[in-house]
């Protein structure tokens, strides 16, 4: 079983719907629009990130650069 296979149990995933439901409200896109958003929470879950604060963090760093 390779990494990118893992299932997210449904406490992190509504952890992550959460994350990116209040990013897309504070930055004023419809949540259909944010692909890459996920895409970058999905990364970090991925990657080990459990921490709502550091998938923010993950998130405000794909925005600045």
């Amino acid at each position: 079983m390779q990494k990118s296979d893992i299932a997210i149990p449904p406490k992190d995933l509504n952890m992550l719907q959460t994350v990116l439901d209040a990013w897309c409200t504070q930055h004023r896109i419809p949540r259909k629009d944010a692909t890459e958003e996920a895409k970058i929470l999905i990364n970090e879950y991925k990657r080990g990130t459990r921490s709502q604060i550091k998938l923010i963090d993950a998130l405000i760093d794909s925005a600045t650069h």
